[in-house]
């Protein structure tokens, strides 16, 4: 009987020590941004993209919202007026009717729309109709968005970091 209760406790302790070992191995490559991440319900993108440039990426799950959290990478060495971070709560029909989204751009303000009478879902702002980046609807049947560098508002090329949450 005493033996069991070694026997468990230390296969306890092993597992323990493991789960800790990995979770900071997964910590280490999720912090560098330079790595592109995937998991079991995390993607994380990072590029580059020049004025006028974009992205497209694919939205992993259907009538299941998807968190998609964006960042400009800070070049200037300071803080940025409004925010370098913009994000959307986004659902994609799973039959193919459209999706729905609430988005928060960098300087606060928020909006929730549709495919019925939008495309923009977020962006990335400089002031009052000043647009960085806007991330947005590229095609409802593929479930696919894009974020793209507005070429008007940019005159370097800008890093920007991704994170899908599902």
């Amino acid at each position: 009987m005493r033996n069991k209760i070694y026997v468990r406790a230390l296969v306890a302790a092993t597992a323990l020590a493991v789960a800790g070992s990995l979770g900071g191995w997964a910590y280490a490559v999720t912090s560098n941004p330079a790595i592109n991440v995937t998991g079991p319900d995390h993607q994380r993108l990072t590029f580059t993209l020049a004025p006028g440039g974009s992205r497209t990426f694919q939205l992993p799950a259907a009538n299941r919202p998807v968190r998609i959290d964006l960042d400009k990478v800070s070049t200037n060495g300071g803080v940025q007026t409004p925010s370098e971070v913009f994000t959307a709560l986004v659902n994609v029909d799973e039959n193919g009717a459209g999706m729905s989204w609430i988005g928060t751009n960098s300087d606060g303000s928020q909006r929730a729309a549709s495919t019925i009478t939008s495309h923009n879902i977020t962006n990335l702002v400089c002031g009052v109709g000043c647009f960085i980046a806007s991330l947005n609807v590229k095609s409802v049947a593929h479930h696919t968005v894009v974020l793209e560098a507005n070429a008007a508002t940019s005159r370097i090329k800008e890093t920007y970091v991704i994170n899908i949450w599902y």
